[in-house]
Formats: C-alpha cells, structure tokens, sequence
C-alpha cells in the first residue's frame, strides 16, 4: 500500500492507493489540525510520497505525525521530465510540486491535450500540450482563489463587506445590483474568464480541441460558471492521483 499526501495552502489530503490504483482509505484535515490529527497508521503502508507546498514547519509536524521510520518518505519536487511529461518552466524545480502532480495525473489518465485547473486557496491553471508526439507543460497561471478574493477585499478596503457564499451564484447576472453579489460575481469571472483565456491560447498552440480538468473544493462553482463546448470533467483529488502515478514511475525506475 502506498500513502499519498497533499499538503495544501490551508488544507492537508491523504489517500492509501493499493496496487491497483484504487483509494482504500481518504481523510483531510485543515493544516492547523495536522497535530491532533491521526493519519493512517504505519502497518497500512509501504511508502509514502508527498506533495508539500505549505511550507518546512509543517514538513516538521507531518514527520512527527507519521512517525514510522521503516517507510521511506519521498518528498516530491518537481523534476525537468518524467515518463514522457515534460515540465518547461525556466527552473524545473521551482514548479509547485502539487502543480505537477495534478499534471501527471491529467497525462496518465489519458486526457490528451488539457487546461488543468486546481481550484483552491490559490487557482492554478495549467497548459498540458501534446503536439508533434510530444507531451510539455507549457506553463500556466496563479490567482487568488475563490474565497481568498473575496478575503482580501474585505480586509483590504474600507466598505466592502465579507461576503457569505451564495450557492446559485453561477446563475446570476453579470450585471449584479447588489455589492455581495458584485464581489463574488466579479471573483467568479475573473477565474473563468482566466480558464477561458488559457483555453483559447492552448488551442492556438496545439491547433486541437483541449478538454478542461477541474480539481479542488471549488471545482463544482468554476465548471458551472464555465461557458464553453470543450469536454469539461471534474476529478477529485487530482494531486493525489498525481501522486500515485509518480510514485509508479519512480518504483519503475529503481527496478
């Protein structure tokens, strides 16, 4: 068995994978939770693999709460190419390693040429191109997350609310008549338009017909905002799989 850990910026994901691929076991906390939280135990799994981008004082709490020295924990960084993924930002290594895990997740399941969009306290949204039997991520976007737009407006400016989230917001009018709707409306489109932009680029460069993968919390809101044709598909725990698919690569290469 293997354990997979995503490490978000606010919230830490875990997944046991069997050999098949398939999740047995799935639990998330928040990060300030990780402490008081109990992970799979050791006689579960094998190795571990994690994706971290929430910084070393929580690689420190995350060793302490595995506490089982006899599995080998292989902590992710993004490499220059792996099994047929290459990765073209100017320092490899500097990638988000949760950026290209949801990558490598996207590439070996198959989807072809894609927008790839993680969807959490940050936005990511990626470019995977596959052109002249080539398979490259292209590079991509950071924004403000969803909820954390609607943060920093209420922090940053003397009038505007915080604002409560509105499930049927997707649905609204763009000529919003009221400041909660105008704020989330406005940090609404702003994603989507982003995604809209990214796929049109991509589709130039490819001259093909990307499909758009949406993972994290608020992936559901983004896909029903989105106005396209495009095949459109919502994967849960994007990293996670990434994570699995790497973690096979790197057993295929040590043999």
């Amino acid at each position: 068995m293997l354990l997979c850990i995503d490490s978000g910026n606010s919230k830490t994901k875990w997944a046991l994978f069997n050999p098949a691929g398939e999740i047995d076991d799935f639990g998330n906390c928040l990060n300030s939770e990780l402490t008081d939280t109990s992970l799979p135990q050791p006689s579960q799994y094998q190795r571990v693999i994690v994706a971290n981008v929430a910084g070393e004082n929580h690689q420190t709490d995350l060793i302490k709460n595995l506490a089982n020295p006899a599995a080998p924990i292989h902590w992710l960084q993004s490499p220059a190419h792996m099994t047929g993924l290459h990765n073209h930002y100017q320092n490899p290594q500097s990638l988000g390693c949760d950026r290209f895990a949801a990558m490598m997740a996207a590439y070996c399941l198959g989807y072809g040429a894609c927008v790839v969009v993680n969807a959490g306290t940050a936005v990511t949204i990626d470019a995977l191109s596959i052109k002249n039997k080539r398979t490259d991520f292209l590079g991509g976007l950071i924004l403000p997350g969803f909820h954390l737009m609607q943060q920093s407006l209420a922090l940053g400016t003397a009038q505007l609310p915080a604002t409560a989230f509105k499930s049927d917001l997707a649905n609204k009018s763009l000529f919003a008549n009221n400041t909660e709707d105008a704020m989330q409306a406005g940090a609404l489109n702003a994603i989507v338009g982003a995604i809209h932009e990214m796929l049109t680029a991509l589709s130039a460069f490819d001259d093909s017909r990307p499909s758009i993968i949406i993972g994290g919390g608020d992936a559901a809101l983004i896909k029903s905002a989105l106005t396209v044709t495009n095949p459109c598909t919502i994967v849960d725990n994007l990293v996670l799989h990434g994570l699995y698919f790497i973690d096979r690569n790197l057993q295929s290469e040590s043999q």
